[in-house]
């Protein structure tokens, strides 16, 4: 989707114009995200009912690599949900900072916490350690 930003006005008008291109925008991706996740969904029912790749690529208009890589994502992301295990729910770049500095136990993550020495690590800022207090059992300051 394009939007041409070059008939937008100046002046504060353009500026609410622009503002509600932008939420539109915003709202459209979101229908687009939602109305994709529905069809994955399908996709790996249909394939947890027996239907090979290719078939279920047939029903849905897409090749059957597509739809094999749509279930493995599917499967990768509830298998993740289901963990318990909290370094499994953290982004790559979060785990591989921890795991670099050797911090690969919940006890050893969450006294370096503590101890306000994850802002030491280079790289790991404030997203990251928002990231540590969403799944380690931190108490935060």
């Amino acid at each position: 989707m394009r939007i041409s930003l070059s008939v937008i006005p100046s002046g504060s008008a353009g500026y609410f114009c622009y503002s509600h291109i932008m939420l539109n925008l915003i709202e459209t991706i979101a229908i687009e995200k939602e109305a994709r996740y529905e069809r994955d969904q399908r996709i790996f029912a249909a394939h947890e009912s027996g239907l090979s790749y290719a078939a279920i690529g047939r029903m849905f208009e897409l090749s059957g690599s597509n739809v094999k890589d749509r279930i493995e994502r599917l499967r990768r992301r509830q298998k993740i949900h289901e963990s318990n295990d909290p370094f499994v729910k953290l982004a790559p770049k979060t785990f591989n900072l921890l795991e670099a500095h050797g911090l690969l136990t919940i006890e050893k993550v969450v006294d370096a916490y503590s101890k306000n020495k994850l802002l030491n690590i280079r790289e790991f800022g404030c997203k990251r350690l928002r990231e540590v207090e969403k799944w380690f059992p931190v108490s935060k300051n």
